[in-house]
Order: C-alpha cells, then sequence, then structure tokens
C-alpha cells in the first residue's frame, strides 16, 4: 500500500531534498570547496590510517532549529559533525555525529539540532584514503547557514 504523501525506496533522497528547498519554511544554503594533495591528512574516527585527506568548515545559525547537510560530489564522502571544536589528533572528541551514505549515491547526510550562539564544525572527508576532488555541502534549515573554511593544523580549532 502506498499513499501520495511517502517517499518510495527507489526515489533518491536528493530528489526529496532538492523538493523541500522549495519550502517556504525551510532555508537553503551551500557552500563548496575541494580536498586536494594541500589539504590536511587526519585519522578518521575507528580508523588506524593516517591518510583521510579532510576539510573543517566553522557553521554558524542565527536561529535554533532542525538543520540537514548533505554532500554532493563524485566522491564517496563522509561527513562528521562537531560541537565547540575539533581536534584532528583526537577526532573522536567533540564528534555530534557522523554518516557515510545516507544521502544516497555515497554522499553524507547528517540531520542536527543547532543553537544560535553555539560554535559547530562539519569535517568532510572521504569514505576512502587518499582520495581528493571538489564537494558541494547543501543544508536545509530554519535560516540560512553562514560558513567559514578553517585550514588545516594539527592543532585543534578551537570557538571564535
Amino acid at each position: 500500500m502506498s499513499t501520495t504523501n511517502s517517499i518510495s525506496r527507489q526515489e533518491d533522497i536528493y530528489d526529496v531534498f532538492s523538493r523541500l528547498a522549495t519550502s517556504t519554511a525551510l532555508v537553503p544554503s551551500h557552500y563548496s570547496t575541494s580536498l586536494s594533495s594541500n589539504s590536511g591528512k587526519y585519522i578518521r574516527p575507528g580508523q588506524t590510517t593516517n591518510d583521510y585527506f579532510y576539510q573543517a568548515i566553522r557553521l554558524t545559525v542565527y536561529t535554533d532549529g532542525k538543520y540537514a547537510f548533505r554532500s554532493s560530489s563524485s566522491m564517496d564522502t563522509y561527513g562528521y559533525f562537531y560541537s565547540d571544536s575539533f581536534d584532528p589528533s583526537n577526532p573522536s572528541e567533540n564528534l555530534i555525529v557522523s554518516d557515510d551514505d545516507s544521502g544516497g549515491n555515497r554522499q553524507f547526510l547528517l540531520n542536527v539540532v543547532l543553537t544560535q550562539g553555539e560554535s559547530y564544525i562539519l569535517v568532510v572527508t572521504t569514505y576512502s584514503t587518499n582520495v581528493f576532488g571538489e564537494f558541494t555541502v547543501h543544508s536545509l534549515g530554519p535560516a540560512t547557514v553562514s560558513w567559514t573554511e578553517i585550514a588545516p593544523t594539527l592543532r585543534k580549532c578551537l570557538k571564535m
């Protein structure tokens, strides 16, 4: 049994995400950059090799609420969402949520409740080691998201 409001398993989750962006209740934001041979490398949580390129992005929200973040790339992306700070030498510290493929087509989809005035960091990396390329992160939420790229470091990325 199926209703017109249900989502079929065959329907691409990105199509659903895109349709939601047209809703007057949700505001889309986008951020594009790339992983390159100059990007930082770290040991992904739960892994033992230091061969994952990553990009850390500081996020600021001006309205409390539920936000969704989905990657779009030809790479198999992995997303990690942190509160307060991100330490590449201790990648499990402050980790809120992570995802590999919930966004369909080997893309991450992170659903989080965010609070205005709090510091958040999104780390984008890849499922496989030593992979780089371009990616875009799309967000939907009650307000626009402000994005600030953080230069690679071996030190903790702190609140600003």
